[in-house]
C-alpha cells in the first residue's frame, strides 16, 4: 500500500510545473508573479495551471466603473463658440479621465485573478487599435476597453462584429465620413489587413467594395450612439471576395468570417504574441483549423497553444513591452502601489512609448527587439532605481543596489 501511494505521489510530481516552468508562464501570460503565485500552481500539471488561467481570465469583476463616462465625456453643444481658455479646460477634464481609466487597468494588471485576462485585453487593444489623441472621447474609449475584455477569451466573431460598431472604430478609421457619393476605404482596408486576413488576402477592389458595404455606418457624437444612415447607404449590388449581393457591413463580417485566412490570421497572431517570432506553420494551421471549427472560441485557440512545444521551448525568448516590465518589476518585488507609484508607472511607459489608450499609430506597438535601444535600456534601469528608492526605504543602502543590481540584468527584460 505504502508503495502504491509513493508512486502515485512520484507520478503526480513528475506532472507537475516546476519553479521555472511556472515562472515562465506567468511571464508571458500573467505579467510576471509574485510568491503567491508560484504557490498557488507549484502543485499543479501544465495542463491544470492552463485551465485555472483561463478560467481566472473569464472573471467579470471590473475593479472600477465610471457611471458617469458617458455624460461627461459629451461636448458641450456650444463648443465651437467657447472662448479658448474654456475649450483647453473641457480637454484637461477629458485627459484626467484618461488618466484615471489608465490607472484603473494597471490596477487590473497587477490583480492576480485577472492579470491573464487584462494580457488579453491589452493583446486586443493591440490588435483592434484606436488612439484617444485621435478619437478624443474618455467614454468611447471605455466602452472599447470593455469590449475587448469583455470578450477577451471569448468568440472571436462576436468580438469583430460588434468592433465594426464601436464608436472609438468608426471616429478613428474615418467611417463617420463615408458615405455612398463619397466613399472612404480606411475602415474598410483596415478591417482586412490589419484585423482579420492580412496583406494578400484581398484585392483593392474588394476594399472598395466593402467601403461601400460600410456606407452610412456612423457614430453620431452629439447622442453618442452607432447609427446606421441610410441616406448615405449604398444599396446597390457589390462583388466582395468572389461573392455577389446587395452587401452590408454585416455580410462582409459574414463573408471575411467564412474565409480559411481569418482563423490563420488570428492564430498567428497569438501564436507570436505567446511563443515569439519562431513560425511553426504546421502547427498554426493545426491550431487554426480547431479554432474555426470551434466557431472561433479564442480560449480554445490560447489553450492549444499554451500546451505547445513550441511554447514551452527555452530557446524561445520574447523582450517585454514596456508595460509587461514595469507592472512584473512591481509584483515581483512585491511592492503594493500608491499615488506616487501609478505616477511613476504612467510617465515611464509614455518615456518608453507604450501609453495606454494611445498606440502611435493603426499598426499598434511593434514587439520583441523593437523595443530595445541604448535610451529605453537607461529609462527602465532608472525606473527599477526610482520605484525601489521609493517604496524601499527601510532597507540599508546595500540592500537596495543589489536589488537594483538584479533586476537590471538584461535577463529580467526577457519573458
Amino acid at each position: 500500500m505504502k508503495l502504491f501511494v509513493l508512486i502515485i505521489l512520484i507520478t503526480i510530481n513528475l506532472k507537475a510545473l516546476s519553479i521555472n516552468e511556472t515562472k515562465h508562464l506567468l511571464d508571458r501570460t500573467s505579467f510576471s508573479y509574485t510568491n503567491d503565485d508560484l504557490s498557488i500552481y507549484k502543485s499543479l500539471s501544465k495542463e491544470e495551471s492552463i485551465n485555472l488561467l483561463i478560467n481566472n481570465a473569464k472573471n467579470s469583476t471590473i475593479i472600477e466603473y465610471f457611471p458617469n463616462i458617458k455624460k461627461f465625456s459629451k461636448r458641450p453643444s456650444d463648443f465651437n463658440t467657447l472662448k479658448v481658455k474654456d475649450k483647453q479646460k473641457f480637454r484637461k477634464t477629458l485627459n484626467k479621465k484618461i488618466y484615471e481609466m489608465q490607472i484603473n487597468w494597471y490596477k487590473m494588471m497587477l490583480n492576480t485573478n485577472t492579470s491573464f485576462r487584462e494580457k488579453m485585453t491589452l493583446f486586443w487593444h493591440n490588435h483592434f487599435v484606436s488612439e484617444y489623441k485621435v478619437v478624443k472621447n474618455p467614454y468611447f474609449m471605455h466602452e472599447q476597453n470593455k469590449l475587448f475584455r469583455n470578450n477577451s477569451l471569448g468568440k472571436f466573431d462576436v468580438m469583430l462584429r460588434a468592433v465594426v460598431k464601436d464608436k472609438a472604430m468608426l471616429i478613428y478609421l474615418n467611417n463617420n465620413s463615408n458615405k455612398k457619393d463619397a466613399p472612404n476605404e480606411n475602415f474598410s482596408r483596415e478591417l482586412m489587413e490589419l484585423f482579420t486576413l492580412g496583406i494578400g488576402n484581398y484585392t483593392e477592389d474588394d476594399v472598395k467594395e466593402s467601403a461601400r458595404a460600410f456606407t452610412g455606418w456612423r457614430i453620431n457624437r452629439k447622442t453618442q450612439t452607432f447609427k446606421k444612415v441610410k441616406k448615405h447607404h449604398d444599396f446597390s449590388k457589390k462583388q466582395f471576395l468572389n461573392q455577389s449581393g446587395h452587401f452590408d457591413g454585416e455580410d462582409i463580417v459574414r463573408i471575411i468570417l467564412d474565409q480559411e485566412q481569418s482563423s490563420v490570421f488570428i492564430v498567428t497572431k497569438l501564436y507570436k504574441e505567446f511563443v515569439g517570432n519562431t513560425n511553426n506553420k504546421l502547427l498554426i494551421s493545426q491550431i487554426a483549423k480547431k479554432f474555426r471549427n470551434s466557431s472561433y472560441d479564442i480560449s480554445i485557440a490560447l489553450k492549444d497553444i499554451l500546451l505547445s512545444d513550441d511554447f514551452w521551448d527555452e530557446n524561445n525568448k520574447i523582450i517585454k513591452s514596456p508595460i509587461e516590465f514595469t507592472i512584473s518589476l512591481i509584483k515581483n518585488i512585491g511592492i503594493i502601489p500608491n499615488d506616487k507609484t501609478f505616477e511613476l508607472l504612467i510617465k515611464t511607459n509614455k518615456k518608453l512609448d507604450q501609453i495606454l489608450f494611445d498606440p502611435p499609430s493603426v499598426q499598434g506597438w511593434l514587439s520583441d527587439k523593437n523595443w530595445i535601444n541604448s535610451s529605453s535600456l537607461v529609462n527602465r534601469v532608472f525606473f527599477i532605481r526610482k520605484l525601489i528608492k521609493n517604496n524601499l526605504k527601510y532597507l540599508e543602502n546595500k540592500e537596495r543596489r543589489s536589488l537594483i543590481k538584479k533586476y537590471s540584468d538584461f535577463e529580467f527584460q526577457l519573458k
